[in-house]
């Protein structure tokens, strides 16, 4: 067990290391959003350090140095919420405001300076034996979850901006699939889940289960090491930089002066503009260039789909896809014609979003559509 966490350690500091170092360095991108997961994976990579240290016994021949990373696990939440906005938001900068979420990190990591150094170095010496020992008060293991509370909730927080900015996106494009941010819902999903299993394996002991502190700690590890390489494999080291959505755009029309005659103008303008033209069959076809063809401002063109359609942009676009693919599959004689060759036909870029949307629409999935049509194509002839 010990072999296994000595090796399995020393490469997850190394990976995180490096990969804090290539996005500190790397110019491509948007350096604030770069820096901010160089943050994150550098303080997750000390805190790894100082875990290999503990184990290793050096605190206890030199407990005055101990404890002095503790509370980095207070800045990961902080870093992983402010680098979300930074991907999600595409005007989002640091704001002095934003200092009031290091108050925690500074006002327990002082605290605890003060208190622990007051010790006289037997007394700090006996901290760590106790800590090695697993012999622990109950204030210590309060203390931790309320650690771990902490860092959880940002990442909640985090997840309900990445929610947001999916819902928003429908608003803006017809194709969402490689501006969705799944993988850094990926990332923060997992990072929960290793977490919440270290929460039980750190409140082992005091549940009088010290004997599964070591296996429990030896699974953590292991998480952490297919995650970080989970992380390397996705190409997070190079963080892709969406356009995003301006924070000033989250009121929903309170400001407009569209009146309903307007509003109704615009709506048959727009449904002729896109039948007549077949606009949907362009997988890319974004609200903005749709706009340009009507001379109309995006805001305004999505409180009408809103409003007088009760479908955002997405919906919208992909309805007439849909549609389309239905004709095609209804009519077409072709017994080799596949749905993969329809949905590019139609529009799509993605098997998965199409059937998801084929399937709410119609009750079924493209492939019983298909084939109960050339049942009926085959008996009407």
């Amino acid at each position: 067990m010990d072999i296994v966490l000595n090796t399995l350690l020393p490469i997850i500091i190394l990976q995180v290391l490096l990969l804090a170092f290539f996005l500190f360095a790397l110019k491509k991108g948007k350096k604030l959003s770069n820096r901010l997961l160089a943050l994150f994976f550098l303080f997750l990579g000390i805190n790894f350090s100082d875990g290999l240290i503990g184990l290793t016994g050096f605190y206890q021949q030199y407990p005055a140095i101990a404890h002095l990373e503790d509370g980095f696990a207070l800045l990961l939440g902080p870093l992983l919420l402010f680098y979300t906005r930074s991907v999600v938001y595409e005007g989002f900068q640091m704001k002095t405001s934003h200092l009031l979420h290091l108050l925690p990190f500074i006002i327990i990591t002082t605290t605890f300076q003060v208190f622990y150094h007051s010790y006289s170095q037997e007394e700090q010496l006996f901290v760590q034996k106790s800590i090695a020992n697993r012999q622990l008060p109950p204030g210590f293991y309060f203390s931790v979850a309320l650690v771990y509370g902490h860092v959880l909730s940002y990442f909640f927080l985090a997840l309900k901006e990445i929610r947001f900015y999916q819902q928003r996106i429908k608003d803006l494009f017809s194709s969402t699939e490689k501006i969705s941010l799944a993988w850094l819902r990926f990332l923060i999903l997992t990072m929960t889940g290793i977490l919440l299993f270290s929460l039980v394996n750190v409140m082992a002991p005091y549940a009088g289960l010290d004997a599964w502190f070591q296996p429990t700690f030896a699974i953590v590890v292991g998480l952490f090491f297919l995650f970080v390489n989970a992380v390397v494999f996705k190409g997070l080291q190079q963080p892709e930089i969406f356009a995003g959505l301006e924070q000033k755009d989250t009121a929903k029309y309170t400001s407009s002066t569209l009146s309903s005659e307007e509003k109704q103008a615009l709506k048959d303008k727009l449904i002729q503009l896109v039948e007549n033209e077949k606009l949907y069959l362009d997988p890319e076809i974004s609200l903005e260039q749709l706009c340009a063809k009507l001379e109309v401002a995006p805001k305004k063109l999505s409180q009408v789909l809103n409003e007088q359609l009760g479908q955002s942009y997405y919906d919208f676009i992909n309805s007439y896809r849909i549609n389309e693919a239905m004709t095609i599959l209804s009519n077409s004689p072709d017994s080799k014609l596949t749905v993969l060759e329809v949905l590019y036909k139609v529009g799509f870029n993605s098997k998965s979003s199409f059937n998801t949307i084929f399937k709410e629409k119609t009750g079924t999935t493209p492939s019983a559509f298909r084939k109960e049509a050339l049942h009926k194509l085959a008996a009407s002839t």
